[in-house]
């Protein structure tokens, strides 16, 4: 079902939910960035106690993420159930999300060539969530701000695990 990861280390790697490592917030919750104790760089999701996920949506989540590989797929590296708290950790996206490069939210401009191979890329993500699984997944929010970019500015898709 996925790598449990303790609390404890969660809350290590994100010096103890520091308000200044928050890289996101959505309806979950918060997401911080993270680094655990064999130096990977992570992206910790916790979840907000109003949050109308429940025990039973986070679990099938959590099944449903540890299936998925793919190279424009934002991969789970585990997750933390305890204290009644719903955390998921991402591997990090360095260079942010594709709407932060359109928009000139404080990364560069990408090139007509880069933006095509970005989209080709959350296309091929896609593909594989609507025909590389047993069961097909409909992503149902598809935007820029889903559409992560590692080191090397590959896209991946993100945030289709509810869908």
């Amino acid at each position: 079902m996925g790598y449990r990861i303790p609390f404890v280390a969660v809350e290590k790697a994100t010096n103890c939910f520091d308000e200044s490592w928050v890289i996101g917030i959505g309806g979950f919750g918060k997401v911080y960035k993270g680094v655990l104790n064999d130096g990977t760089k992570v992206a910790v999701k916790r979840a907000n106690p109003r949050s109308q996920q429940g025990l039973a949506e986070f679990r099938t989540e959590i099944k449903m993420l540890s299936h998925f590989r793919h190279c424009n797929l934002v991969s789970l590296i585990g997750y933390c159930y305890e204290r009644n708290e719903m955390i998921l950790i991402y591997e990090y996206m360095e260079s942010g999300t594709l709407k932060d490069h359109l928009y000139g939210l404080g990364r560069p401009s990408l090139s007509w060539k880069k933006r095509l191979e970005i989209c080709i890329g959350a296309a091929r993500g896609l593909h594989y969530l609507h025909t590389g699984c047993s069961k097909a997944i409909i992503h149902r929010d598809v935007k820029s701000e889903n559409i992560l970019l590692d080191e090397n500015l590959i896209a991946k898709v993100a945030d289709f695990g509810i869908a």
